[in-house]
């Protein structure tokens, strides 16, 4: 399996500009709100009809949309609400949202399903987990994934939850991240790994056997995820991940 590159983005030109660079797929966040920040409608829907202007007869790279943290969603889910509608994400593959906060919520899978529902025109729904769970108050990764395989999502994303200077190697070990994977190969959901990824984790991450790398911070022409995206910068990073690829073999 191929792993494919996805960049996190924060404008219609930073879309534009990975796509560029050679993203496979394009995700839609706001840094400044979280982890997971979620976008404001309009600007979900400004990138989707920039994307599709600038790759004009070919298709574009599938979208997939942050949504916040599950608690910033009221409990008693409208069945429209007015500063996100259910339309933000006509065109949207993918759709995810972070369970900070939901350690000790014995519904809190319940409340995903509700959550997702709601945007029932996106076919692909991720499981966001936190790698550093303790310090999000969240479930762990593996109860994530467990719910991840009950409810049907078609990934498993893990990230970090706090952007400082630890990464996902950090919060979570080799063999424990082996498990993980081992538990969506078997139930087949796809694996995509996060958290302040660098150049130099890329050979050690392919070890778990990831359908997805997610990058925002090493493609950023500062380095810092509250940067600019660099087109060079998602080349050279694809380049590497294609490279460790060919070295790790089939």
């Amino acid at each position: 399996m191929t792993v494919r590159l996805l960049v996190s983005v924060r404008s219609p030109n930073e879309a534009v500009v990975a796509a560029a660079g050679g993203a496979d797929i394009i995700d839609v966040k706001e840094p400044h709100h979280g982890s997971l920040g979620r976008p404001s409608a309009r600007t979900a829907g400004d990138i989707r009809i920039r994307l599709t202007e600038h790759c004009g007869a070919q298709v574009p790279p599938p979208l997939s949309c942050a949504l916040g943290e599950l608690l910033e969603w009221p409990q008693d889910l409208p069945s429209d609400t007015a500063d996100f509608p259910e339309t933000a994400l006509a065109g949207y593959q993918f759709a995810k949202t972070g369970l900070a906060g939901c350690r000790d919520l014995q519904d809190w899978s319940e409340r995903l399903q509700r959550l997702r529902s709601r945007f029932s025109n996106v076919a692909g729904w991720v499981a966001a987990a936190y790698a550093d769970a303790a310090r999000a108050d969240a479930p762990e990764v593996e109860q994530v994934a467990a719910a991840a395989t009950a409810g049907g999502c078609r990934v498993l994303l893990i990230d970090t939850w706090k952007k400082d200077n630890s990464t996902l190697m950090d919060w979570l070990s080799a063999e424990r991240l082996q498990r993980v994977s081992e538990h969506c190969e078997r139930a087949g959901v796809l694996l995509a790994l996060a958290g302040r990824v660098q150049l130099a984790q890329v050979e050690p991450l392919l070890q778990a056997r990831p359908a997805i790398i997610a990058v925002r911070g090493a493609v950023c022409e500062s380095g810092d995820r509250a940067g600019q995206v660099s087109a060079a910068r998602v080349a050279e990073f694809r380049a590497a991940l294609q490279s460790a690829q060919h070295s790790n073999g089939p």
